[in-house]
């Protein structure tokens, strides 16, 4: 009897700090999608990043990417990832 209790208390507490452990996550990711014949400026990580007339800029680096495509940033705490038509194009 004292085994299952003390048993049952050692999965609880398991369970509790698997809980927090996946749920307390310190990653932040967010993803901005813009086309790359437009006219776009944005900071990212404290870089800039600019399209302008189908030239894609991040801190000050030409990017080539296909003309007419959709663009995705995406941020995940000091990564930055640039896709084209879902193609990753840059990665910092």
């Amino acid at each position: 009897m004292k085994q299952a209790h003390m048993l049952s208390k050692i999965l609880l507490l398991f369970f509790a700090v698997l809980a927090f452990l996946t749920g307390c996550s310190s990653e932040s990711t967010s993803t901005i999608e813009i086309p790359s014949d437009g006219t776009t400026s944005i900071s990212i990580n404290g870089n800039q990043f600019q399209v302008r007339d189908g030239n894609v800029t991040y801190n000050g680096q030409k990017i080539a990417v296909p003309g007419n495509s959709t663009l995705k940033i995406t941020q995940n705490n000091k990564s930055v990832f640039i896709y084209a038509n879902d193609e990753l194009v840059y990665e910092e």
